[in-house]
């Protein structure tokens, strides 16, 4: 059930957590690809909440209007390795604040977490990112239309959360 590897890099952790590290593989196989058992996708607990905190603010993600229950989170062997929101306007839903830590990046992780958040939708999920190609299999598509509140996120990304690529609005189709 575990996973066999090298220790995980301690700045790619939150300060307080770098003595959890020492459990925790530095590269490994997909841990999707065969080993869903290593990996569980669940709501956050206090502690785990506080962690995506500083990840958002490492990761420069939006910090605004944070709640717990607006989380799924990925563990692998009790320690924080991705997480996700879907935060509730009035008139849509938004996928927001996704992020994996780096050592796990490009192993599904991502991927599961959007899955999981998107069973959750009751209402349009919109998105604003600069990855779009990312959420096109899901079902998202570019949009030039959406909501004042993802019009708002856009402008709040483009001005406060600068990137050299474009930010685009997207909507669950």
């Amino acid at each position: 059930m575990g996973i066999i590897t090298n220790k995980l890099p301690l700045h790619t952790l939150p300060k307080g957590e770098r003595n959890k590290a020492h459990a925790l593989p530095k590269t490994s196989p997909p841990i999707l690809g065969g080993m869903e058992g290593a990996v569980i996708l669940k709501k956050p607990t206090h502690n785990e909440f506080k962690q995506i905190r500083l990840f958002i603010k490492e990761y420069e993600l939006d910090d605004r209007d944070l709640k717990p229950e607006q989380f799924t989170i990925a563990l692998c062997e009790d320690v924080l390795i991705g997480f996700g929101r879907l935060r509730k306007h009035t008139n849509c839903m938004e996928l927001c604040s996704l992020g994996v830590v780096t050592a796990f990046r490009n192993q599904g992780i991502g991927k599961a977490i959007v899955k999981k958040l998107l069973e959750n939708s009751t209402k349009n999920i919109y998105l604003v990112c600069i990855i779009p190609d990312f959420f096109i299999p899901f079902g998202f598509r570019e949009v030039k239309e959406y909501p004042v509140s993802i019009q708002l996120k856009l402008e709040y990304c483009t001005l406060e959360l600068k990137v050299p690529e474009p930010y685009v609005a997207m909507l669950l189709q």
